[in-house]
């Protein structure tokens, strides 16, 4: 595809015409948004300059500055546009008399149709502009939290902030997860397929949730420190120095040595400053190698990056898989154990949970991919869920995808929230969330119950 104007982005007509000032204004800036939209769906924010997008806009570069600061004024631009059509799709239908169930349903299937009619723009809704910056990220937030707003006053009138019931955010973040992955995949004509499949999946859930499995109620976030002081035992056995001198290891154990310190150190170094302001000389300097060293097994601190968020990614599967193996035969139990597991883990980990679960929408494709493969290994652990169920209760196929994408979202919006340390109260509203559509509300609640010394 070229940078050829189509018609979309004809200019108004020039001399005499009629249209006020503001007329021309507002639809110079929706060419620019539309441009803007489309080039970051085909390089990437960071490879878009102001004059591809004037060009392809058809508008003239002084004119852009009339209306616009900088590329990244833009792009707030076209996101807030985004998400008030969103915003007014679902809430036009929560507006309209009806139970919660029609809504729920409803809401779905007008957020499907908007995705499949503007894969482009939704896309930017639902996974951002990798790359532009912190932002960018937060209007994402403020965005979604307005939406679960909507569904959950729609489910329970009389709620307060802050809830405690976790399932209105993970039905969003279900729905979100879903549409995203196959926006990203270029298969945007599968998700009016799946609508039902979606509303069905939502619909599993009870109104109200059992009183003994609510979360504490939010309290106010910490501030952020500008080190994180938290310290898991991995990352003491590898900031260990390597004894000097003459010694008799191995050239290959103190090469993994030094990508596991790289590795640490990326993982504290975002932790510390973001993704944006991670440099080379910061991770080195942390790693305690040289600026050699470093090159020599990560050609860009991007690589560094993404080996962070590799090996965060296969311990969390690990460190999962390991407690639900010790339930082969009751599989409600190996979940309740691996979300336990998960959970605690990735409390326990929080330069990693805050590298995996939140930097990795502000980091780039490739990043997104291995979150992606990571959810999808999650959701195959839930597949024997569909055959315990069997023709007692008719599961969607889309449940065990969307129930990862939930979860993910809940503990995302936890650590970017800076309470990662209440995560594991988390722990039996989350397993009792992932079992509901498989074996039934009050099933879930009794498995989710159950004390882990009563587990083995």
């Amino acid at each position: 595809m070229h940078d050829q104007p189509t018609e979309r982005y004809r200019p108004l007509p020039t001399g005499t015409h009629g249209l006020t000032r503001e007329d021309v204004r507002r639809d110079q800036r929706e060419r620019l948004q539309t441009a803007m939209i489309e080039l970051i769906a085909r390089r990437g924010y960071r490879a878009v300059r102001i004059l591809d997008v004037t060009k392809l806009a058809r508008v003239s570069r002084p004119t852009f500055y009339e209306l616009y600061a900088d590329k990244e004024a833009l792009l707030l631009g076209a996101y807030d546009e985004i998400a008030e059509r969103a915003a007014k799709a679902i809430t036009a239908v929560y507006e309209t008399r009806g139970t919660a169930d029609e809504h729920l349903r409803a809401g779905i299937r007008a957020f499907v149709e908007l995705a499949a009619a503007d894969p482009q723009a939704m896309s930017l809704f639902v996974l951002g502009a990798f790359g532009a910056g912190p932002k960018a990220l937060e209007h994402r937030k403020r965005t979604l939290q307005a939406l679960e707003r909507v569904i959950l006053l729609s489910r329970d009138p009389a709620a307060t902030e802050p809830t405690t019931d976790l399932t209105v955010k993970l039905i969003l973040g279900g729905v979100r997860e879903v549409t995203a992955t196959r926006l990203r995949a270029g298969r945007s004509s599968e998700l009016l397929e799946i609508a039902g499949e979606l509303a069905d999946w939502a619909s599993c859930y009870p109104l109200k949730l059992p009183r003994a499995l609510r979360a504490p109620a939010a309290t106010e976030p910490a501030k952020p420190t500008p080190e994180r002081t938290v310290m898991s035992e991995r990352t003491r056995q590898v900031k260990r120095p390597l004894p000097s001198g003459r010694h008799t290891l191995s050239r290959s154990f103190i090469v993994q040595n030094q990508r596991e310190r790289i590795i640490e150190a990326t993982a504290a170094a975002i932790a510390a400053k973001g993704l944006a302001g991670l440099t080379i000389p910061e991770i080195a300097r942390r790693a305690n190698v040289s600026h050699q060293t470093f090159y020599e097994l990560y050609p860009t601190k991007h690589d560094a990056y993404l080996g962070a968020l590799k090996v965060s990614m296969h311990q969390a599967l690990l460190v999962a898989a390991s407690a639900m193996d010790a339930y082969q035969n009751d599989w409600p139990r190996a979940v309740a154990a691996g979300a336990r597991a998960l959970i605690e883990y990735i409390a326990s980990q929080p330069d990693y949970a805050h590298l995996a679960l939140v930097d990795t929408f502000a980091a780039n494709p490739d990043a997104i991919e291995i979150r992606e493969e990571a959810l999808g290994a999650f959701s195959a652990s839930l597949a024997p869920g569909y055959e315990l169920a069997g023709r007692r209760r008719m599961v969607p196929a889309i449940a065990a995808e969307a129930i990862i994408g939930g979860v993910w979202q809940i503990l995302h919006d936890y650590i970017d929230e800076d309470r990662t340390a209440e995560l594991t109260d988390l722990v039996a509203q989350v397993a009792y969330l992932a079992l509901v559509p498989f074996i039934g509300p009050r099933a879930a609640a009794a498995q989710a119950s159950i004390e882990p010394a009563t587990r083995r």
